[in-house]
Parts: C-alpha cells; sequence; structure tokens
C-alpha cells in the first residue's frame, strides 16, 4: 500500500527542528572564544542539522517515489498481460488505451490502435447501435452491456465467419472516459451451437420455460411446460399466455401491474392460479424477465414456473391452524384472566370472612370464657381471704388454684389479642404502636416507629376499617418475616401521608433478600402471598427489595 507524500519542511520549521536539536544533543563544545565566534559555532551547528533533516526528508521522498514507480510499473504490466480485451475511448469514440488482448480481438496491433475510432472495427450494420450505446453510457454514466458484429477484414480467410464482441463499459466521470471488457463470444455457428445447448438444458430442468415475443406471443416451450399445463408445444405456441389462467382468480389489475412492473423493472416474481388442459387447478411460482436488444427495446419474455400447489395448500392449512391456535390461546386467555379476577375476588373475600370471624371469635371469648374466668377469679380471691388464717391447708390450695386462674387469664388475653386486638378499635396509631412494642419485647430487637405529624394523624382518623386492617396484618406479617429469616438487630417502621399518598415501610439491617428467596419459595410460604392480595384489593401496591446499605425493605403504597 503506498504511504501519502511526507510534507516537506518550510525553511522556518527546518530552522525550529534544527535549533530544538541542538539543544537536546548538542555538538562539542567550540574552543574558548569570544561571543561573535560561539555565535558563528551555534549557526554552523544549527545548518549542519539542517542539511541532515533536509536530506533524511529528500531520501524518504525518494524511496516513496520509488515505491510508487514500482507500483505503477506493476500495474502496467497486468494490464497489458491481462487475458481480458481492455479498451479506453474519449467522448468522440476514439481509442485512447488499449491492451494487448484488445488488439488481438480487433486484428491490430497495438500501437496503431491509439487514436482510432472503435467503430471502425465494427460491422456497418451495429455501427449506429454502438454510436447509440455509447452516447447513453456519457449521458446517464450507467453500466451497461452489448454485443456487437465484429467488421470482417478483407484479408479474411474464404468461408470464414465473423465474430461476434461483447462490450462491458462503464463512465469514468473525472476523466470523461468510457473504459470497456471486450469478451469474444465467437462467431454465428458457435453462438448457434451455444444456443441449442441452452435449448437442451431447459428442456431437461423441471420448472416450465415459456418465451414472449415483444407481443407477448408464445414463440418456445420447454418439455416440462407441457408435463405441468398438459398442452403440447403446437398447441401452446402463437397463443398469449393468458389462456392458462384461470378467470376471475386474481384481483382485478394483476396482471396489468405484473406487466408493467416487468417493463420497466426487468423481473417481475408471484403466484399465478391456472389450469390444466383437463380442467385442474394449480398455482404456479412464476418468475418473468426480458430481453433487450441494443437499442434497449424490449425483445422477448421469458418465464419459468413451477406447481407449488401441495406448498400453498400447505401454508394455507399451517395458517388456518395458526389462526385456530391463536383464538384458542385468545379464549383460553379470557378465561384464566376471568378465573384469576374470581381467585382474586375469592381470596378478597376469604380474607374478609377470616377477619370477622377472628373478631367474633375474640369476641366470644371476652364475652364468655373472660367473663367466666373472671367470676371463678372473685369467687377463688374471696374464698383465699376467709381462709387465710383458719385453714392452712386449703388456702395453700386455694392459692394455687388462684395462680393457675390468672395465667389462664393471661393466656387468653393474649388468644384475643392474636385473634384481634382491642387496640385496633382505637385507631391505626394505636394499633401501630401496640404491634412495634409486642415486637421489641418478643423479639428483643431494636424496634423504631415513625408517624406523620399531626396533621397526618388527624388525617389517619379517617381511614377505612378495612385500610386500617391491611396496614395491621401486613405489618403483622412484616415483622414476622424479619424475626424469622433477616437476622436483623434493628427494625425501622415508617408511616408516611403525603398529598393523599399513604405508605408504610418496613426496613432492617438484616442479611436482605438474597438469602430469603428460598424462605419465600417454600409451598407453605403464603405470607407475602397474601399480603400482596390484601393490599391489591384496596388499590395498592408492594415492593420489596434490597437496601444498599444493607438489609431489606417493604413498602406498601396506597393512593387515596
Amino acid at each position: 500500500m503506498k504511504k501519502p507524500p511526507r510534507p516537506e519542511l518550510d525553511p522556518v520549521q527546518l530552522r525550529a527542528a534544527a535549533e530544538h536539536a541542538v539543544a537536546r544533543h548538542p555538538l562539542p563544545p567550540a574552543p574558548d572564544a569570544g561571543s561573535d565566534e560561539l555565535r558563528h559555532w551555534h549557526e554552523l551547528q544549527v545548518s549542519q542539522i539542517e542539511l541532515d533533516l533536509q536530506s533524511e526528508a529528500l531520501a524518504e521522498l525518494q524511496t516513496e517515489r520509488d515505491q510508487a514507480s514500482a507500483l505503477h510499473a506493476r500495474y502496467a504490466a497486468l494490464y497489458e498481460q491481462a487475458p481480458a480485451g481492455y479498451v479506453s475511448l474519449n467522448h468522440s469514440g476514439f481509442i485512447t488505451r488499449a491492451n494487448l488482448a484488445a488488439a488481438e480481438l480487433l486484428g491490430e496491433a497495438q500501437s496503431p490502435l491509439l487514436g482510432k475510432r472503435f467503430e471502425q472495427f465494427v460491422a456497418p450494420a451495429a455501427q449506429g447501435g454502438l454510436r447509440r450505446f455509447l452516447q447513453r453510457l456519457f449521458d446517464n454514466g450507467e453500466r451497461a452491456a452489448l454485443e456487437v458484429l465484429l467488421f470482417e477484414p478483407p484479408d479474411a480467410a474464404a468461408g470464414q465467419e465473423p465474430r461476434w464482441l461483447r462490450i462491458e463499459a462503464n463512465l469514468d466521470a473525472g476523466a470523461q472516459t468510457c473504459r470497456m471488457i471486450l469478451t469474444d463470444v465467437g462467431n454465428a455457428t458457435t453462438r448457434d451451437a451455444a444456443r441449442l445447448r441452452a435449448m437442451q438444458v431447459l428442456s431437461s430442468i423441471n420448472e416450465g420455460v415459456l418465451v414472449c415475443d415483444a407481443e407477448l406471443n408464445i414463440v418456445s416451450v420447454n418439455h416440462a411446460f407441457s408435463q405441468l399445463t398438459g398442452y403440447a408445444a403446437e398447441e401452446a405456441l402463437g397463443r398469449n399466455p393468458r389462456f392458462l389462467g384461470r378467470v376471475g382468480a386474481h384481483p382485478p389489475g394483476y396482471h396489468a401491474a405484473a406487466l408493467a412492473q416487468v417493463r420497466s423493472h426487468g423481473r417481475w416474481q408471484g403466484d399465478v392460479f391456472n389450469r390444466r388442459r383437463d380442467g385442474t387447478p394449480y398455482v404456479a411460482a412464476m418468475s418473468l424477465t426480458v430481453i433487450r436488444d441494443g437499442e434497449g427495446a424490449i425483445t422477448h419474455f421469458i418465464g419459468v414456473f413451477s406447481d407449488v400447489t401441495a406448498q400453498r395448500d400447505a401454508d394455507a392449512a399451517l395458517q388456518r391452524w395458526s389462526q385456530e391456535l391463536d383464538a384458542r390461546v385468545a379464549a383460553r386467555t379470557v378465561e384464566l384472566t376471568a378465573s384469576r379476577e374470581e381467585l382474586r375476588q375469592l381470596a378478597t373475600h376469604l380474607e374478609t370472612i377470616k377477619e370477622d370471624e377472628r373478631k367474633r371469635i375474640a369476641r366470644d371469648i371476652h364475652d364468655e370464657l373472660g367473663q367466666n374466668l373472671l367470676a371463678l377469679r372473685i369467687d377463688l380471691s374471696m374464698l383465699n381471704a376467709r381462709t387465710a388464717g383458719s385453714h392452712g391447708r386449703l388456702h395453700q390450695r386455694v392459692s394455687a388454684a388462684l395462680e393457675t386462674v390468672d395465667a389462664t387469664i393471661r393466656s387468653v388475653r393474649g388468644i384475643m389479642n392474636e385473634l384481634r386486638p382491642a387496640v385496633l378499635d382505637l385507631g391505626v396509631q394505636a394499633a401501630l404502636e401496640w404491634q412495634a412494642a409486642e415486637f421489641a419485647r418478643r423479639s428483643g430487637l431494636a424496634c423504631a416507629l415513625t408517624l406523620p405529624d399531626a396533621d397526618g394523624l388527624a388525617a389517619l382518623a379517617g381511614l377505612s376499617p378495612d385500610m386500617q386492617i391491611v396496614l395491621f396484618r401486613s405489618l403483622q406479617e412484616a415483622l414476622n418475616n424479619v424475626r424469622r429469616h433477616a437476622h436483623a438487630r434493628r427494625v425501622n417502621i415508617v408511616l408516611s401521608l403525603r398529598a393523599g399518598h399513604l405508605a408504610l415501610s418496613v426496613s432492617d439491617d438484616g442479611v436482605g433478600i438474597g438469602l430469603q428467596q428460598p424462605e419465600r419459595r417454600k409451598p407453605e410460604s403464603f405470607g407475602l402471598i397474601g399480603m400482596n392480595q390484601r393490599v391489591a384489593a384496596l388499590g395498592g401496591r408492594v415492593d420489596l427489595c434490597n437496601q444498599p446499605t444493607g438489609g431489606c425493605r417493604l413498602t406498601l403504597s396506597f393512593d387515596l
């Protein structure tokens, strides 16, 4: 690859570079002399380094020029010895450059070719087409190809047939030069043999082939055409291919649009619905192309088609199955969505029933068992007082029974608090304070509760009983999870109410949710699932995440 030429240094740059080099690598000092001699010695040093730098630059420039010359010589040798013929023409059609292969094709020595018009080597009947071909190339600059008949020289051997030449040309817009690649395609006999081989190939392939002239009349078909359509070649020749189609099978304008596309773009592909000679319908995958003459006019249309009826039927069946499957999936999705909604409503209903049942059982225990135990304690207390001085052993037994009754009363009170604490009737603030205190007492962990300001507490008084129950039960479940899995030392509970947004967060300094994940996936772990159900029933959401400083944070959010 050729390196870019090194820019030459002007005198000022050379001077600066030399002085910099002297400053970094000074020459041996001059003998002791006056200031003028020293200045002169310094100037000599700078001049010497300038000469060295210029010598280096000139040497590198000469190396680059040598490399460029070698590359140019190599390109020229490749151009001259290429097996294909290369010719360059100017705007007037005169040859400006040609290689040895081109000279051999044109039957002329290489040097006399330069300066001659290229069309003088073309047969007179083809010269007009060549001029129009070159004019179009210089006008639009598009790559193009043309086949022309070469001029037969006077000294040609008797009986020798003129040869055909294929020209592939492009335009060098900057130099306004037409560059052409010349290929010998043989004489008429060779071309006929090539056509015969092509027809043999067409006859042996399995796809049907039909060739139409410019008026869309069939001029040739292959053997596969007759096998696919049932029409013999003599029955199809001279007819328009429309006789193969099914009437009304295509939308209006289908064939006209296909023909317009193949005329403008030279190619069209699509499906056509045809009918065989015996009336059997079939679907053909058709590909249409055109053949143009030297002037660009369409001379023939070539159609290649194959029977794809089975494939299209399979595609249609697959499409129907896909649509049926989509419909079934949609119906099943609707059923599952309805079932999920019913399950959600059932879960909400069960939570409501469970809370009501807890409330009823707690009230029954308080009203029945609690009153009976209280009456029994009063009787035992009176009996204990009367036997204090006269019946020592009886007094001792009564005192033991009294302690048992007290322990039973405490157990009953604990059961009622587990079912439904009476503090819930005092409001959500009192319930949260009681729950935090109970957690700290039972677990031994530090538990801090932060409540809203006075205005926020006043707004909390207006919360619905369902909302209060959800907040209390969610906090109860969250604190139970912390006590069981978090291995924490401290828990912070924050209840906030701002701009109609209520949030309850429980955070700890434990191991975080990563180690808790296996516990949450246990089949019997429904605490968080129930919490999500309760919160979602009131239009809220639950967020559970690890904290950057360690531990886990659970947040319940509601838009009031």
